[in-house]
């Protein structure tokens, strides 16, 4: 083959070569682009933590929560193959922490650590300490914290959208005045009130509102996932069937023969029940759920149904 047609071959093969490159070098960097325009993958384990993602990250989140289904109790939840996956996709995971939702830090570990999602944890984040109560969304300091956290972790994520996500983290926090409010009106009204509870699913609340709780031994012993013990539970009984408190506090998602056995009893003697959960219910804001749950405390200790 003459040396003119090798090189002139060689040099369209070059050329075919190098627009090819270019055109997977063009096709990448529109990939990346969209990329990190994308909205920021959140999975949340928990339902409340998402919602608050939600609103928080508005356009610039695509979020997924896990426990979503409030009749589950989320002490015997497991993780699916799904779970996993949507985890493995995630660029931050929101956990609550303190040993509530030890699953979803299996599944982060399990991921490796090439692309390992931030992981936002709620109990580390509050400083939480071994034996502390672990339904941080009872507390609203607690949850400021994390929504603050939530915009700043999207924020290093996306600087470019961090005027944004600090608009929509003052919207939420402001959303949460009303409800402070409530809180302290409620204690100008009822501090000191003795209550009872299966189990301290609600004791950041009461504790913020200024209610005295009885039987803290046997909400104890229900949350190590132990029986509580014969003098717990007479203990108990007596306080309702002598009408020592003004309220029953039971966790809805754990019911069983003990707890209905207190509602029974808190029945006869007349005493109101208020049943919570830990999951946010379908179709309600965070402000909405704590609302509402509110509104119900007040008209059971004002004498009226709960």
């Amino acid at each position: 083959m003459p040396a003119d047609l090798v090189f002139s071959l060689h040099f369209v093969r070059s050329r075919v070569i190098r627009a090819w490159l270019m055109a997977v070098l063009l096709v990448a960097s529109a990939t990346g682009a969209a990329r990190a325009d994308s909205p920021i993958a959140i999975v949340a384990a928990e339902a409340v933590w998402g919602d608050i993602a939600r609103q928080v990250g508005g356009e610039d989140a695509a979020v997924t929560s896990i426990l979503t289904n409030p009749a589950t109790d989320p002490h015997a939840f497991e993780a699916s193959p799904m779970d996993g996956r949507r985890l493995g996709s995630a660029r931050i995971v929101i956990a609550n922490g303190g040993g509530y939702d030890g699953w979803i830090d299996r599944l982060v570990t399990e991921g490796g650590d090439a692309d390992r999602p931030a992981v936002l944890n709620v109990a580390a984040l509050v400083g939480w300490r071994d034996g502390d109560n672990v339904h941080f969304w009872y507390d609203l300091s607690m949850v400021r914290a994390v929504a603050t956290a939530i915009a700043q972790d999207c924020a290093a994520i996306r600087p470019d959208r961090r005027a944004a996500l600090q608009a929509r983290l003052q919207r939420f926090l402001d959303g949460l005045v009303p409800l402070q409010r409530r809180i302290d009106l409620l204690r100008s009204r009822y501090q000191g009130v003795p209550v009872a509870a299966s189990e301290p699913i609600f004791g950041l609340m009461t504790g913020q509102i200024g209610l005295a709780m009885h039987d803290a031994a046997f909400q104890r012993a229900v949350m190590n996932g132990t029986d509580p013990g014969p003098f717990e539970v007479a203990g108990f009984e007596r306080d309702l069937t002598a009408r020592r408190v003004r309220l029953l506090i039971l966790n809805e998602q754990t019911a069983g023969p003990a707890t209905e056995r207190l509602v029974q009893l808190a029945r006869e003697a007349g005493i109101p029940v208020l049943r919570v959960g830990e999951s946010l219910p379908p179709g309600l804001s965070y402000q909405d759920w704590i609302a509402g749950i509110l509104d119900r405390l007040d008209r059971a200790l004002s004498g009226g149904p709960a």
